[in-house]
């Protein structure tokens, strides 16, 4: 049941990251090659990787919440700063769909909210990891059928489609 729960959290985070790295890459050949693919697709896309991951922070909050308690003041940094990527992202996003001709600049700093964002987060991991190593944390699995009854089909629910879409644009930047 532990490894479970690990799982409903860790998956989310490792989906959120690789396909991260892949957003960083379309937006990086779309802002620098000046490739004539639209960003619509990475804005779509990014929606549903910050669901992801705030399925996986919310996950952490129930079954973590004693431990989180305990490094609540390490992680503050690295989630604020997480936050900040994540609302200066959604910023640039209006900003470049609402302009005709957006300048190169506005894609730079698209680009740098996904890096530092991939930053706070690999931060925050080494916040947590070593906290639940170090101090044998087992997480309260009393809700374990609520968790595996939703959770689990609603991470499935959203993973094959991400997949199928993410294939799709990368194709659609090759041509």
């Amino acid at each position: 049941m532990v490894s479970a729960l690990y799982a409903l959290i860790l998956v989310p985070i490792v989906i959120y990251l690789v396909f991260s790295v892949i957003e960083i890459w379309i937006t990086y050949l779309i802002a620098v090659h000046k490739h004539s693919r639209s960003l619509l697709f990475v804005q779509a896309s990014t929606e549903i990787t910050h669901t992801l991951l705030v399925f996986a922070y919310a996950q952490f909050m129930i079954t973590f919440s004693e431990l989180l308690a305990r490094i609540g003041g390490q992680l503050w940094w690295p989630v604020a700063f997480l936050m900040v990527c994540i609302l200066l992202r959604g910023s640039m996003y209006l900003l470049l769909f609402y302009r005709q001709h957006p300048p190169r600049w506005m894609y730079g700093v698209l680009l740098a909210t996904y890096l530092m964002g991939v930053i706070a987060l690999v931060w925050g991991l080494t916040v947590v990891i070593p906290a639940i190593i170090n101090q044998n944390f087992v997480p309260d699995t009393s809700n374990m059928g609520l968790v595996l009854g939703f959770g689990a089909p609603a991470l499935l629910a959203v993973i094959v489609p991400l997949i199928a879409v993410y294939s799709h644009a990368l194709k659609q930047l090759k041509k």
